[in-house]
């Protein structure tokens, strides 16, 4: 049997299923050898606080407002929006709203 030429990933904007606590719902979508998705469900309010990423990331707002600070500058995530960071780059989250972002995590191929 061979592998398959695509991965048809979905779930990419369902919300934070909790609704608790001061952090994301997190949930891994698909890992493959050259990248790592990841859903970030937030509340309004919720954080990610400043952190590291060990490989280049590609961060896309899927729906409500995500205000991603990096390297002293905040952008907002919206449906349609999207940054890239350079690994080892501090970065951090904080949900105007309720919301969702991809998370594409670039590790080599």
């Amino acid at each position: 049997m061979t592998n398959p030429v695509f991965t048809h990933l979905t779930g990419l904007a369902d919300p934070n299923p909790d609704g608790e606590g001061d952090r994301p719902a997190i949930k891994r979508i698909n890992r493959s050898d050259s990248e790592t998705v990841v859903r970030l469900a937030f509340r309004a309010g919720q954080v990610m606080a400043e952190h590291l990423a060990a490989h280049p990331i590609l961060v896309l707002g899927q729906t409500g407002a995500i205000d991603f600070t990096v390297d002293g500058h905040t952008v907002r995530l919206e449906p349609g929006s999207a940054v890239r960071v350079d690994a080892r780059t501090p970065h951090s989250l904080h949900a105007e709203t309720d919301g969702t972002v991809t998370l594409v995590i670039v590790h080599g191929s």
